[in-house]
């Protein structure tokens, strides 16, 4: 094959160093896009203590008694009125969260494991969040369902007091 003068093409490194750099960017994409368990747990920790904090913040707010409810697989806040809790499902930063199913949590009152099946008549909340301030002190563990290992704990403290923690810490 005879080439014109000024006609070029392309060598088998220029090809290969170029095919190298963009496996190597594909690559990186890929490692922050696709989502890490202990990274989504960690997302889920900071929203429910975030949310919980919301709440407090508005029993103090609206002077009202709030009521948090676990069960295995999801949550919910409720308001006691006339003697009756009745869930907040008007307000969307309250109402029932599901979470994700790789998820598992155990939620800890007064050094006992609450039982997380409810009475669909009677909902009485774990944890009071009252209009002082106050809460129900509790320990919430956070756990992937295929590692029993605790990633993440919630404590609220009885003075109001949230903190979130790593058991490595």
């Amino acid at each position: 094959m005879l080439y014109k003068k000024g006609m070029r093409g392309f060598t088998l490194i220029e090809l290969l160093v170029a095919l190298v750099v963009v496996g190597l960017f594909a690559s990186m994409v890929m490692l922050t896009v696709t989502p890490n368990s202990s990274r989504n747990l960690e997302r889920e920790a900071k929203r429910l203590m975030h949310t919980i904090q919301l709440a407090q913040d508005e029993a103090v707010m609206q002077g009202v008694e709030l009521g948090f409810t676990l069960q295995a697989d999801r949550y919910f806040f409720s308001r006691l009125q006339e003697n009756q809790w009745l869930p907040l499902s008007t307000d969307r930063q309250f109402s029932e969260y599901v979470f994700d199913s790789s998820l598992m949590l155990e939620l800890e009152v007064e050094d006992e494991h609450v039982v997380k099946q409810v009475d669909e008549e009677l909902i009485l909340p774990a944890i009071m969040i009252l209009s002082s301030g106050e809460l129900t002190a509790f320990k919430l563990s956070l756990f992937n369902v295929d590692e029993r290992e605790t990633l993440f704990q919630i404590v609220g403290q009885e003075s109001g007091q949230l903190s979130l923690h790593k058991p490595d810490e």
